[in-house]
């Protein structure tokens, strides 16, 4: 499976049923900074919309692979979802914005073009502040990255 072409079918069912959302982890690197190995989509979505989702996702092949669990630090809900196609298999873990701080993260996410269309990216600064959270080994690369980048684009244009 094709993970930016299953990320397309997810952002135009989303879209489709008006779901605010912003996409986050390894594939928003993508649009960030350059693109690396990612195993999984990672979106951050408003908790009032995951019925919505549920009902949606499951009609393009996703289905709840997990118990939902919360994180204490930022209080957001990780809802995980999986797709099995004969051997191959895509997650898609839902974060919940169940707080002001990470709902803003929608509300300030930015729309940007892809050869799959329009979609909606977690801000820069948003995506630093979330991984500074869970602040795993890759997180910690992917802040080094980001950094840099916003660095060099503030010494090409002083």
């Amino acid at each position: 499976m094709n993970i930016f072409e299953e990320f397309h079918k997810i952002v135009t069912v989303m879209d489709e049923n008006n779901l605010e959302y912003a996409l986050v982890g390894g594939v928003a690197m993508a649009f960030h900074d350059e693109a690396r190995f990612t195993e999984d989509i990672d979106i951050l979505l408003l908790p009032g919309d995951m019925d919505i989702l549920i009902k949606v996702l499951s009609e393009i092949g996703y289905s709840e692979s997990a118990t939902p669990w919360t994180f204490k630090e930022t209080n957001m809900t990780l809802h995980r979802f999986i797709k099995i196609v004969g051997n191959d298999h895509l997650l898609l873990d839902i974060l919940t914005a169940n707080e002001n701080r990470t709902q803003q993260i929608i509300i300030n996410s930015l729309r940007a073009e892809s050869i799959y269309g329009t979609v909606r990216v977690a801000a820069k600064e948003d995506l630093i502040w979330m991984k500074r959270q869970r602040d795993s080994d890759q997180d910690r690369v992917d802040i080094k990255r980001l950094e840099d980048n916003r660095n060099e684009k503030n010494r090409q244009n002083p």
